[in-house]
């Protein structure tokens, strides 16, 4: 009987993919009347952080565009990328990235 295991928000090859964690912000502006009173609110520049940690040879470089979790949408750019080596332990990565939807 077959079973589904692991974390699926991101495809990494050869890669193991161990753990991800995704951020969604957005600014909010608030536009007041003449008498004080909030009268609109509008959200502006929506951003996505994410960060993806796993086991085996990095999946993705600085300054690329792939390797985003599902549902991160827009201009994607990987900011940093760590490989990790030692004897007692397979090696290991770590990278980091931003995407803008509106850009």
């Amino acid at each position: 009987m077959p079973s589904t295991f692991g974390i699926t928000l991101v495809s990494a090859g050869s890669s193991i993919v161990e753990s991800v964690d995704l951020e969604s912000k957005v600014d909010v502006k608030i536009l007041k009347d003449a008498t004080g009173a909030y009268s609109a609110a509008q959200a502006i520049s929506p951003e996505f952080s994410f960060s993806v940690r796993g086991k085996g040879a990095a999946p993705v470089s600085v300054g690329g565009s792939s390797g985003a979790p599902t549902g991160v949408s827009g201009k994607v750019i990987i900011t940093s990328v760590k490989q990790t080596q030692n004897n007692e332990d397979w090696e290991a990565f770590e990278y980091s990235g931003s995407a803008y939807p509106n850009a």
